[in-house]
């Protein structure tokens, strides 16, 4: 029999699952489009429900294409920092609200203020903003108290997964960083401090585990309703961009993922923490290696671009028009902001910005502008991570908005490295079953999965180098984006977010 470990993601927009062998090959993949809803600006919820159904779907069609029953572990990853919230039934109490919501913009402020200046940092690496736990929490207490009080347990959207296969509640310390201030980093324990000024009951929070470590099995009800065998062990799991770093190989200092799904995530590990808080700090999986993250929208924003300005073109369709436009000359700019930015501004209440557009400028001219965006973006959490003493010296890109050869080449240029991507299954569902190998025994450590992890199954990568004169141009215009923002700093802040 053909052993093999089961990984799924549950995305931003969708539920992904793989097979993968104890070769490394992929046998047996699918995945299911759940779309959150982000009708309100400055909100996005998702119902965890659904979440529970796109994977049994998505397993349905798995194991059409290999036997469930060889399965000898699974690993849930996921996105993150999500407030799920069930009762003590496991059953959602209210929609989950998701990283992308920023709602809590006031609240984060309240939060630094009353813990006083510096401790939310001290306390766990990160500073106070709507995009954290945390925030979004304290918003509930202010304004859906009920929820709070109903909730058994809130944890992220993996640690659902798990308590529904397992019935065991855990988080571990990748998502567990995104819960600032509730999750003190120094001692990768819940703080007590920290959920007091939320107003959280620490005890609803899961028990802290390693990322893959044993801690539970298919239950018989969970493996009725997915086809899965009762007792099959199930790994702690993590956060999607942590799995994605560990599915692409990026386990050690100097080397760099580029995660670039709905959010695109510059991942960095690190032998010890540098606790930057222009940056996301947090921790890796499965490897002893804490991770700092620079974070921006990627393909949200770009299927944003799809639907509203080229009336659902395919992504062909729009690659095609960007390759046949010539070398770009364009100073057109784009902040692309549509939802707040996280690293390095942190500005929960900044919106997107066509800058320049005149009635020359075409569709090709602003989507390439737009991808520019996107890459500055990275450019400048960049630029924080070498003041840090970090170097990028090779930057690995995973994801499906990295189909697009122009996006990589320019952030390659952007990045000023050499930039690889292959397109397979994808580093976060790859990660997740790489986190069931190593908790298993399949695998004893992350060096035996470096031939695992470098997916010979798929087609080989496609390298990048950065192109000169581009980088010239891109150093330009980066320059002219940090001069944008602080001109329109001061109109941004007296915007109004929903409430």
């Amino acid at each position: 029999m053909t052993r093999a470990v089961l990984g799924i993601d549950v995305g931003t927009t969708g539920v992904r699952a793989a097979v993968v062998t104890e070769a490394g090959l992929t046998v047996a993949e699918a995945s299911e489009p759940c779309p959150p809803d982000t009708r309100v600006s400055g909100r996005a919820e998702a119902d965890p429900e659904a979440w529970w159904g796109a994977i049994r779907t998505v397993l349905g069609r798995v194991g059409s294409q290999a036997s469930l029953t060889d399965i000898v572990g699974i690993g849930v990853v996921g996105q993150a920092p999500t407030a799920v919230l069930v009762d003590a039934n496991a059953r959602p109490v209210r929609p989950a609200i998701l990283w992308l919501d920023v709602r809590a913009d006031g609240e984060a402020r309240d939060l630094e203020s009353r813990l006083g200046p510096g401790v939310t940092e001290a306390i766990g690496g990160n500073r106070s903003h709507a995009y954290f736990l945390g925030p979004k929490l304290a918003w509930l207490r202010s304004h859906e108290p009920s929820a709070l009080e109903a909730a058994a347990l809130i944890m992220p959207s993996h640690a659902f997964v798990v308590l529904r296969l397992t019935g065991e509640a855990v988080c571990d310390p990748s998502t567990g960083m995104l819960c600032t201030p509730l999750f003190d980093a120094r001692t990768q324990a819940w703080s007590a401090r920290g959920a007091e000024a939320v107003g959280v009951d620490v005890g609803k929070l899961p028990r802290i585990a390693p990322a893959r470590a044993v801690v539970g099995y298919v239950t018989r009800a969970a493996g009725r309703h997915l086809g899965l065998r009762e007792g099959t062990p199930v790994v702690a799991g993590g956060g999607d961009f942590a799995a994605a770093a560990l599915g692409s190989g990026v386990t050690e200092e100097g080397q760099v993922g580029l995660m670039l799904g709905t959010a695109g995530n510059l991942l960095i590990p690190m032998a010890a923490p540098h606790f930057d808080t222009r940056l996301i700090q947090s921790h890796h999986v499965g490897v002893e290696r804490w991770l700092a993250l620079g974070g921006t929208l990627c393909g949200a924003a770009l299927e944003w671009f799809r639907e509203t300005c080229a009336s659902g073109a395919s992504w062909q369709t729009l690659e095609a028009e960007l390759s046949g436009d010539g070398e770009p000359t364009s100073d057109l700019m784009v902040l692309p902001y549509f939802q707040g930015e996280r690293t390095p501004i942190w500005n929960a209440k900044a919106r997107a910005v066509i800058f320049g557009a005149d009635l020359t400028h075409t569709r090709p001219q602003l989507y390439r502008a737009l991808m520019e965006g996107i890459a500055l973006g990275f450019k400048h959490a960049a630029r924080i991570a070498e003041e840090g003493g970090i170097r990028l010296s090779e930057v690995v890109a995973t994801n499906g908005a990295g189909r697009s050869g122009v996006l990589r080449q320019t952030l390659c240029d952007a990045l000023g490295a050499p930039l690889t991507w292959a397109d397979d299954s994808g580093g976060t569902v790859r990660g997740a079953a790489a986190l069931a190998a190593l908790g298993t025994g399949l695998a004893p450590d992350v060096a035996a999965l470096r031939p695992w992890l470098q997916s010979l199954d798929g087609p080989p990568p496609v390298r990048h180098v950065p192109q000169p004169r581009s980088q010239a141009r891109l150093e330009r215009l980066f320059a002219r984006r940090l001069s944008l923002y602080a001109a329109l700093e001061g109109e941004f802040a007296g915007a109004s977010l929903c409430s």
